[in-house]
């Protein structure tokens, strides 16, 4: 009977020890809920209570927008995008709202004009994004994405007036979502590119538009003050690692 309890005792110790070693669903550096190694992270900001995931730039006024931090688990089965155990969520600037903690940013009912910056911290490493409150006018919508379909975060979309003066700015959200508050002059857009990972070029309604060309703009449907407008197709963009160039810039005239 004793042999049986030190048999029993040295097997639940080994049990321990094999749980411990694989983390018992836990990750790395001491935080749980994931595998790792976790790649392609990326700061989201996503309207509460809802799947919509919107351009923290803006961000509209009394509206509650979640701030997380997302990776693909690739120790998982699958390899899941996932929501990550980021530390605390700080603000710096007077962007129009409140940030939590938790980040839940709770916009305020009168813009500032003014920038902001929203902070989170996963794995010792800091993940930052431009916060910014407007009273929307008319509402653009529309997806930005690349020729293999992935999303383009962070592309910025530039609303002009017929004379060609950018009237409202927008950024491609995390998913490839554009959302953006544009006043009912604007009538044609381009793009502004955050690194040279882009072709300064981009396809729209079946043409392609080169921002290096001078008055290449791409048309806008026409926008009712209050409403929300669709674009009429995709925003597509050129890697500068796809295999073949894009195409000559033909919506140039």
């Amino acid at each position: 009977m004793k042999n049986h309890r030190v048999v029993a005792g040295v097997l639940f110790a080994l049990l321990i020890i094999v749980l411990s070693a694989c983390g018992g669903g836990g990750g790395g550096g001491g935080t749980t809920g994931y595998v790792g190694p976790i790649t392609s992270i990326r700061l989201e900001a996503i309207v509460e209570g809802t799947s919509t995931v919107v351009d923290p730039s803006n961000i509209f006024v009394n509206e509650q927008v979640r701030f997380r931090l997302t990776g693909i688990d690739e120790g998982t089965i699958g390899q899941p995008r996932i929501v990550l155990p980021s530390g605390a969520w700080t603000l710096t600037g007077t962007p129009g709202g409140t940030l939590a903690s938790d980040g839940l940013f709770s916009a305020n009912s009168t813009p500032t004009g003014f920038f902001g910056t929203a902070k989170a911290t996963f794995e010792s490493i800091n993940y930052t994004s431009s916060v910014r409150v407007v009273a929307p006018e008319a509402i653009m919508v529309g997806h930005g994405r690349l020729t293999n379909g992935n999303p383009t975060p962070n592309v910025q979309i530039q609303a002009l007036n017929s004379s060609g003066t950018v009237v409202a700015t927008g950024l491609v959200g995390a998913d490839g979502t554009i959302r953006m508050s544009v006043p009912t002059t604007a009538v044609a857009f381009t793009t502004a590119f955050p690194s040279d990972y882009y072709v300064r070029q981009f396809s729209f309604a079946g043409k392609d538009y080169a921002t290096t060309v001078n008055g290449c703009f791409a048309p806008l449907p026409t926008f009712t003050l209050g409403q929300t407008t669709s674009m009429s197709t995709d925003v597509v963009f050129y890697s500068t690692f796809d295999t073949s160039p894009p195409p000559p810039p033909d919506g140039c005239s």
